[in-house]
């Protein structure tokens, strides 16, 4: 009995030295108003009380850090609005016309809302891509605070285009 014990018991030992480590808080949401960027230094984000920042790096340090790319449906009337959280009454923050490319980066739980990352240049005419920083693996989850604009769309209105 106590070798069939002893067994099982260094099974499980040796499954989990095998496993993947997380940190517990990498899958809870933001606590506080610090974030702790890429360089290590601990900085105050300026998110609203109801804000949600979009996350990235969800997929883990093997994936991109938005694992898709959508676009805004064309059957979108006007504008689509973006949320500065997963919810109907989160303030708007922006909006998006049809046609307009995101980066998917996280989601809802009932899937209804798309964290999303986006490129919107103040004159489309005359301006070069920004490079969002998110078409590449980063080392942990953490909010988004790179150079272009992120919030919340509902997913309905957008159409996967690749991911």
């Amino acid at each position: 009995m106590n070798r069939t014990l002893l067994t099982a018991f260094l099974l499980c030992l040796a499954a989990t030295a095998c496993s993947e480590s997380t940190k517990v808080s990498d899958d809870l949401a933001e606590s506080s108003d610090y974030s702790e960027n890429p360089t290590g230094r601990t900085e105050r984000t300026e998110t609203g009380p109801t804000a949600k920042p979009v996350r990235i790096g969800e997929g883990g340090p093997r994936f991109d850090a938005c694992q898709s790319v959508g676009e805004v449906g064309r059957h979108v009337s006007g504008s689509l609005p973006v949320l500065s959280a997963p919810f109907d009454a989160a303030e708007k923050i922006d909006s998006l016309s049809p046609g307009q490319i995101v980066h998917i980066c996280t989601r809802s739980i009932d899937q209804q809302w798309f964290g999303i990352v986006y490129d919107k240049p103040s004159d489309p005419a005359n301006s070069t891509p920004v490079d969002c920083g998110v078409s590449s693996p980063v080392r942990a989850k953490r909010n988004y605070d790179g150079p272009c604009k992120s919030g919340w769309v509902e997913s309905t209105y957008v159409v996967l285009v690749a991911g």
